[in-house]
């Protein structure tokens, strides 16, 4: 009895065997096939990428290309078939070896790492390394890795592999040559699918099918290379998927349905229905996706490859239209590109980018599909504030007189207004039911849109009083602020509000100079006197500025306590306790004690 041969899915079975399979990456396999003819390899490689493009693959090739047996040297076509290439290609090489990094990530196997690195090859010409998933190693393991990622034996060549270049330390990264993997097309991704999908005596679009087998169509292998983002290797496995449940023909409408994604001609019938404002259409069209069970997030995903295909042909009418969709379909986006503001198609294209996350965290995916379609089909409605402010867009009569601030009574709502005349309504209606906005008064009369609310400069105040107004006007912002000024001066000299410190105080003075401080006391004095209005805190100077007079006339009780107040405001530890607690010297006595 004979053994069955196991199934190989086909993402290991259609893995490239040489460089002149790996998909969508030349200008790497050129630089390295070139190093590899001129001998002139580094001791360690950096490659980076996203997942399913060939950098775990392009590491095997290259140890082939290193190792390979049908040749003196190291050659870029390795033959596939000796000992060295088809061990490593398994990923089974005795001088090959794989390592991930997740769970190879701590230092102490590091350090067997750095041991087994000293050793020869065992049989090939070089000791290859391959790190995936580098970037899960450990800070203390990479900088155990260093000195010998830097100078490492002649016979040991290293090749890291990470999706997340940035966390790799840049103490590493200068130590490699580094290799960018770039993600693939939609296009590169659907040829190799259809060549592997001919391999495997799959019909493919136009080509006979044999009998009993099955006919791909060329709209279901773009629809399959869209799916897959960029990554070959799910491209294979959607491949596989669809090749397991298919039937006789697999069609564009097959693939979405297993996986969860709308048709895109559906979508462009629901891109239409937004661009338009219509919410009662969109409302139907997003229950008629969640009827046929599509994914709420393969939907948005879908619709932003859509309206991104309408932005560049908006931007640039010679581009290729998006893949996917039929001549229908395909007419519709051009018309949608031609009409649409390319402003509006990249508002709409930034919203659905932002969108994820949101459906995401939802607990309620299809309810957040919703909301986020309803808030898209107001966007042709809006008028962008820049518009408003150029003046390219009049203002509406309400916004103005807002904005104006003016003192008026304001502007009166309109009533409802009466019906008019005309056939008698087959059904009923409020007795005052307000009249429809034609087209021209819509036009007249744009929405007004703005990312914060209008602030209104209020009136000046009106007191006989300008510094009681002033200090009334701290209290209502700042209570503990209005009672550090009641005992200083006041007065209001032009378009300035002079603060009188009596007695100078400058610690006060500095406090009262802080950034939020100042800025109380300036909003309390617009106020008062209006915008333009300055504020100055200062201390006061004795009348005339005689000081020897002044002082022979003063009390000696008070300038003895006077001498005490400065004393203690020039004392480092007072400062140091005033400005920890944010409090001010308000009396001062004399140490009996002291001599």
């Amino acid at each position: 009895m004979t053994t069955p041969t196991p199934f190989v899915p086909f993402a290991r079975k259609w893995r490239p065997r040489s460089f002149a399979d790996v998909v969508g990456q030349e200008e790497i396999v050129r630089a390295l096939t070139n190093a590899v003819s001129q001998e002139r390899l580094a001791h360690a490689y950096l490659f980076s990428g996203p997942r399913g493009v060939g950098k775990t693959t392009s590491a095997r090739l290259l140890a082939a290309a290193i190792n390979c047996h049908s040749s003196e040297h190291p050659t870029p076509t390795p033959c596939g078939s000796c000992a060295s290439c088809l061990e490593v290609l398994e990923g089974r090489s005795i001088d090959t070896l794989e390592i991930d990094g997740a769970t190879h990530g701590k230092v102490d196997q590091a350090r067997e790492l750095i041991e087994i690195v000293s050793f020869a090859p065992a049989r090939d010409r070089r000791k290859v390394f391959i790190i995936d998933e580098v970037h899960a190693i450990s800070s203390a393991a990479f900088q155990a890795l260093l000195k010998t990622l830097e100078e490492p034996p002649s016979h040991a060549v290293f090749i890291l592999a990470t999706t997340e270049r940035h966390k790799i330390p840049a103490t590493i990264l200068s130590r490699c040559q580094r290799f960018d993997f770039r993600r693939l097309t939609d296009t590169e991704v659907a040829d190799r699918l259809a060549d592997v999908a001919r391999r495997e005596g799959l019909a493919v679009g136009d080509d006979t099918a044999p009998p009993g087998s099955t006919r791909i169509e060329r709209a279901a292998l773009l629809a399959l290379g869209s799916a897959a983002t960029g990554s070959l290797r799910d491209g294979l496995s959607l491949l596989d998927q669809v090749a397991s449940r298919s039937g006789t023909v697999v069609t564009a409408a097959d693939v979405a349905a297993l996986l969860g994604a709308p048709d895109r001609t559906v979508l462009a019938a629901l891109l239409a229905s937004i661009l338009s404002g219509d919410r009662a259409a969109v409302l139907a069209g997003a229950e008629k996706l969640e009827a046929a069970g599509s994914d709420p997030r393969a939907t948005v995903r879908d619709l932003t490859a859509l309206v991104r295909g309408t932005v560049r042909l908006s931007a640039d009418p010679s581009s290729p239209p998006p893949a996917g969709l039929s001549e229908e379909g395909i007419a519709r986006v051009v018309e949608f590109s031609r009409v649409t503001p390319y402003r509006t198609l990249l508002r709409l294209m930034t919203i659905l980018t932002e969108s994820d996350g949101m459906l995401r965290r939802s607990d309620v995916p299809a309810l957040a599909l919703e909301v986020l379609l309803l808030r898209l089909a107001e966007l042709p409605s809006l008028v962008p504030i820049e518009d408003l402010i150029s003046g390219r867009v009049a203002m509406p009569a309400a916004a103005q007189a807002v904005a104006a601030g003016s003192g008026g009574a304001p502007a009166a709502r309109p009533g409802p207004a009466a019906p008019a005349p005309g056939p008698p309504s087959h059904g009923l209606a409020p007795p005052h039911a307000p009249k429809r906005a034609t087209a021209k008064e819509s036009e007249e009369s744009p929405r007004f849109v703005g990312l914060t609310p209008l602030s209104i400069e209020p009136d000046p105040l009106s007191s006989p009083d300008p510094a009681a107004a002033f200090r009334g006007q701290v209290e209502k912002r700042n209570s503990g602020l209005a009672a550090v000024l009641e005992e200083s001066t006041i007065r209001l000299e032009g378009k300035t509000i002079r603060i009188v410190l009596d007695p100078p105080n400058a610690i006060l003075e500095r406090r009262l100079a802080e950034p939020q401080v100042r800025k109380t006391l300036e909003e309390a004095a617009a106020a008062v006197a209006g915008r333009g209005i300055s504020v100055v805190v200062e201390g006061a100077v004795p009348s005339g500025g005689d000081l020897t007079a002044a002082a022979a006339a003063a009390d000696p009780k008070v300038l003895e306590k006077e001498s005490l107040r400065k004393r203690a405001a020039n004392d480092e530890r007072v400062q140091k306790v005033l400005d920890l607690l944010g409090g001010q010297i308000v009396d001062v006595r004399k140490d009996e004690g002291e001599r």
